[in-house]
């Protein structure tokens, strides 16, 4: 399913015009966020309210055919669906919202990595998809735990950690259309 990627791109393609009109924005000095109130404020909280929303569909109809049933499944995927409205949400109550925006921020990082941590139990469980999703997920589930725990929260972490989600989202649903033969 190609919807993890195609949310990639998009965010990216909408970052980077919202990054252009914005001449007080410099990357990994400013929040990504800080773009969602400045002249391409439109192109970026589109970009999080479109890519937010193709995340869950792609957690509810994507990622949970490609793993096996099971509760620890059923719960990655219903963790991944959870993140992905949690950033619809960052798109909405922007940083204007003030703690409102802060904390559907946090709950979206938290809850991706949280997701990729249960993910990691159900494709270790099942290795359909091969090596590679496992590690991906794994890694990641485990570089975010350090990030946010030991590093905290700057422009530079956030941007990291953005980076680390777009990442897996290209190599994780692409391990599962190679796996579908399609």
């Amino acid at each position: 399913m190609a919807l993890a990627p195609l949310a990639c791109i998009l965010f990216m393609l909408l970052y980077a015009i919202a990054a252009s009109q914005d001449p007080e924005y410099t990357f990994l000095e400013n929040y990504l966020s800080d773009l969602g109130v400045g002249p391409g404020a439109w192109a970026f909280n589109s970009a999080l309210v479109i890519s937010g929303a193709m995340l869950s569909l792609f957690a509810v109809f994507g990622l949970s055919a490609a793993l096996p049933a099971g509760s620890v499944s059923r719960a990655g995927g219903a963790l991944l669906a959870l993140a992905g409205v949690f950033l619809v949400n960052v798109g909405i109550f922007t940083e204007d919202a003030g703690d409102t925006h802060l904390v559907l921020s946090y709950a979206f990082f938290i809850t991706v990595f949280a997701s990729f941590g249960v993910l990691t139990l159900a494709m270790h469980r099942d290795r359909r998809l091969g090596p590679v999703p496992l590690y991906v997920t794994g890694g990641l589930f485990l570089s975010g735990l350090v990030i946010i725990l030991l590093f905290g929260a700057d422009p530079f972490t956030e941007t990291l950690a953005v980076l680390m989600v777009m990442g897996w989202g290209v190599v994780v649903p692409g391990a599962i259309l190679m796996e579908s033969g399609g």
